[in-house]
């Protein structure tokens, strides 16, 4: 088996967790790769934090968002459910611990997992009488013969595919009588609902309004279960990712951003919202970027979450006053965090064992290792060894990680891989990554820069690459790749460049402005933006910030920040790769890359991986994801070893 197959096929993924306090015990959703049949499985379990047993809680191969009732006695989760040889829904089930029947809660036309599932699709009330979840309606249709007819520019969407007119809708579901409550929809995506605590109404986040097209305005809604009555609460977000309510049900804690610039979640603030007034205080002062967090809650006045600082998670306690105090920190990643009266419980990657469940005694404050699913994988392959420096440039720190093969000499000579992550907003932290552990292993050292627009390093930081594509985010990257090569152990002549989606912009960004680079390996790029709005599914809203204001009013600017313009300056090899049911970044981006510098006579290769989309390097089937870092490699080996 070569290095790759073992990346992708024996490293488990953990990417749900809930708690019950009654019996002690976890549950959790944990995703792995069947190589030799070619699967993915998410598959749920139960560990008895008491004796440390655990056993599977449900039957099927793709079920996953596992929530357990707050009395302990079921579990709501996600399953797969097949309907025709056409259609494939994601349903709510209930399993009831005492006789092991399980329950359907949504019905044959109603799929569950959207887009939203982190934020917390589905929610049980505080007694765990009635369950809230967010559905879309689907109607099963010939694709083959049936027109799609299109009405307005949110029509699609990356994962999911074709929407149409439908919107996300909001039922309410009884347990005791068996009824449903549905949430009027007045015209805009419903989603995130979570009961009060007194079961009397939901807070939950809705788009709606007439711009809803070309914004992307959200806010706090609040539906009365005993009046019916639907009401908007605040006109304040441009985005929400987790909400919960205090104990008297009259404040609200979002995480979510006011921002309509940057309008991204990964550089989210905290916030608590008056029920009765609607009013808004940001919480948030030091401009941390906090984590969504679907399991938030309010315990003796105080909530319990994560926040990112600079690429390093924290766990925090902030009581009703917005002071913060740290509970846990460990150079790593904090991806969810599940609190309780006497125990937290989270998910962390860190650069040992990659992901792994841990817990904090409130009593006592220590923590401790429950789930460590590839601990024997990294036991046998040590991870790389990451170290950082900074450089300053116009005002700016920028910072940058510098991942060492497990045994780095520096005696040796190593060829530079640039890794350049997504977004503009994305960000590089104290975690492990499987493309850069795949790189390290093949020999290359790895310097991953977080140029200016990287969350995490304050709200100037993110927004200084909005109408800057290309220009000062370049220079960061290129001064940073400048001084790592100023090490004796860096080969300066052999340096090759990776980026996907915004990365896989400035890799082709790059190229067209320099001819330092032996190799660039670019996945699923922005190449033409005056094309790529309106063809992508982020919204016109996205690029009209991003770019530089609205396309037909400003076609020379999106030109000018546009790679396909210095397509002509190119000489650097490449290959492009990209899934082609992409809407993201969509595939004809790179087809336009692709015919161009082939028609100069340039070395490029173009790679159609079929029905992947822009997540496919974590959801397509294994083999074209081990084709893809395949590949990758091999191309990497061709011109820099």
């Amino acid at each position: 088996m070569s290095i790759i197959e073992e990346y992708i096929s024996k490293i488990n993924n953990i990417s749900w967790i809930s708690y019950d306090e009654n019996s002690n015990s976890l549950y959790y959703q944990k995703n792995s790769v069947d190589l030799p049949n070619n699967k993915r499985f998410s598959k749920l379990y139960k560990f008895d934090l008491q004796t440390n047993k655990q056993l599977q809680i449900t039957t099927g191969e793709n079920d996953s968002t596992p929530k357990v009732s707050p009395d302990g006695k079921k579990v709501a989760y996600i399953t797969k459910n097949k309907i025709n040889e056409n259609l494939t829904l994601n349903s709510l089930m209930i399993k009831h611990f005492k006789d092991g029947s399980e329950t359907q809660i949504s019905s044959n036309n109603q799929t569950v997992l959207t887009a939203y599932d982190s934020l917390g699709s589905f929610n049980w009330n505080p007694d765990s009488t009635m369950i809230a979840y967010t559905f879309r309606n689907i109607h099963d249709r010939d694709n083959n013969s049936e027109p799609y007819v299109v009405n307005r520019i949110r029509y699609r969407q990356d994962v999911i595919g074709w929407l149409g007119d439908e919107l996300n809708n909001i039922s309410i579901y009884s347990l005791n009588d068996k009824k449903y409550i549905t949430v009027p929809n007045t015209g805009g995506d419903d989603t995130h609902p979570v009961f009060s605590n007194d079961s009397k109404s939901i807070a939950f986040v809705s788009d709606v309004g007439e711009t809803r097209d070309t914004h992307w305005r959200e806010d706090v809604h609040i539906f009365n279960l005993i009046s019916t009555e639907r009401k908007r609460l605040t006109t304040y977000f441009n985005g929400i990712n987790s909400i919960t309510w205090d104990i008297e049900s009259k404040t609200l804690l979002i995480i979510g951003t006011s921002d309509e610039k940057e309008g991204d979640g990964r550089n989210s603030s905290l916030y608590k919202v008056n029920v009765t007034t609607g009013d808004v205080k940001n919480l948030n002062q030091e401009e941390f970027a906090y984590n969504p967090q679907p399991n938030l809650k309010i315990i003796n006045k105080i909530v319990r979450l994560s926040y990112t600082h600079k690429g390093i998670s924290k766990i925090v306690d902030i009581d009703e006053k917005g002071n913060k105090n740290i509970v846990y920190e460990n150079n790593s990643k904090i991806l969810q965090v599940c609190d309780s009266l006497n125990k937290s419980l989270f998910i962390e990657n860190n650069r040992e064992v990659h992901e792994v469940i841990k817990v904090i005694d409130k009593k006592n404050g220590e923590t401790k290792n429950l789930i460590v699913p590839n601990s024997e994988f990294y036991n046998e392959r040590p991870p790389s060894n990451m170290t950082k420096f900074e450089i300053n440039r116009t005002g700016f720190t920028i910072e940058s990680r510098v991942y060492l093969p497990s045994n780095f000499s520096d005696k040796k000579k190593y060829p530079l891989i640039v890794d350049i992550h997504g977004g503009p907003h994305g960000r590089f932290e104290d975690q492990i990554a499987v493309n850069q552990e795949i790189f390290t292993n093949s020999g290359y050292i790895v310097l991953a820069v977080n140029p200016r627009g990287s969350s995490s390093y304050g709200s100037d930081f993110g927004k200084a690459v909005l109408n800057d594509w290309g220009g000062e985010d370049y220079l960061d990257i290129m001064d940073s790749i400048s001084e790592l090569s100023k090490e004796n152990y860096i080969d300066d002549n052999k340096i090759g460049l990776y980026g996907y989606s915004y990365g896989g912009f400035m890799s082709s960004w790059i190229i067209g402005h320099t001819d330092k680079f032996k190799a660039a390996v670019i996945g699923a790029p922005c190449i033409n933006l005056n094309s790529m709005s309106g063809t992508s599914d982020i919204g016109i809203k996205f690029g009209e910030e991003q770019w530089g204001g609205i396309r037909h009013e400003s076609e020379d600017k999106y030109k000018f920040n546009s790679p396909l313009t210095y397509a002509k300056n190119v000489t650097t090899p490449s290959i492009i790769l990209v899934g082609d049911r992409d809407y993201r970044c969509p595939i004809e981006q790179a087809e336009q890359y692709f015919v161009t510098l082939k028609r100069m006579g340039n070395d490029v290769q173009l790679v159609r991986y079929p029905g992947g989309n822009h997540g496919m390097l974590s959801g397509s089937a294994p083999n074209l994801v081990i084709d893809y870092w395949s590949r990758t490699v091999e191309f990497f080996n061709k011109h820099l070893v």
